[in-house]
């Protein structure tokens, strides 16, 4: 509800996650994080294979982008729930920020306007 998404599936598969990472670059999700949610303007197959090396059980994409079917078949394999959103990284950043900031770990790789 925070970030105004909408599910890939009908339902949500994970009730929570324990850190929210926001940014461009999925490579940069390491694997010593666990329970993440990626919250990235990057709709590819390749997030799939960092997915399934690193523990991320949510994947945002922002900008309104929507996941392939290939992406939704690969990810509902993983048990991976995929939200979209209309807003930017930096309004789902924001927007994390200040209704989760003090309850969970937000890391953010922004770039500058």
């Amino acid at each position: 509800d925070t970030v105004k998404g909408t599910l890939a599936e009908s339902e949500l598969i994970h009730d929570f996650v324990d850190i929210a990472y926001v940014g461009s670059d999925p490579n940069e999700v390491t694997d010593d994080l666990t329970n993440v949610l990626l919250v990235t303007n990057l709709v590819h197959t390749r997030l799939m294979a960092v997915a399934e090396e690193v523990d991320i059980v949510a994947i945002l994409f922002t900008n309104n982008h929507k996941a392939s079917d290939k992406v939704i078949n690969r990810a509902r394999e993983l048990e991976i729930d995929l939200i979209t959103t209309q807003l930017s990284l930096e309004e789902v950043y924001r927007l994390l920020k200040a209704e989760f900031g003090s309850t969970l770990e937000i890391k953010a790789r922004l770039l500058p306007h």
